[in-house]
């Protein structure tokens, strides 16, 4: 059995060296692409004419509470109402005089005003 285990720990490692013989640490690597941000960003006024399901990015304040998932999200000239789900908060907490970045979806209903549904939210310093 211990033949075994160590047969399978050597394996595992020139596998995971890339059969060079070298040891990585598989945790420590991360990736992702690097390139064009796929949020737009824009103004209020201008999310506010996006069309439906846009990626957007919005910087500015919440300056209330609507309802329970609902604020209204202001940039200084124009509003907006945006969707904030609880999961999407990600122990992120801010108040009315805190800058936020809001990165999400343009929820365009025909009756009504654009929204944004919200995805990522990051407070800025």
């Amino acid at each position: 059995m211990k033949k075994i285990i160590a047969s399978l720990a050597v394996a595992t490692a020139v596998f995971a060296g890339g059969f060079t013989g070298e040891s990585v640490n598989l945790a420590s690597q991360k990736g992702g692409f690097i390139g064009n941000n796929i949020y737009s960003n824009l103004s209020v006024k201008e999310a506010l004419s996006a069309k439906d399901n846009a990626l957007v990015s919005l910087k500015g304040n919440i300056t209330k509470q609507l309802r329970h998932d609902k604020y209204e999200f202001s940039d200084g000239k124009n509003s907006i109402v945006v969707e904030i789900d609880d999961d999407v908060w990600n122990g992120v907490t801010v108040g009315s005089n805190d800058t936020v970045e809001i990165k999400g979806e343009v929820d365009n209903d025909m009756l009504e005003k654009n929204q944004i549904d919200v995805k990522y939210i990051t407070k800025i310093k």
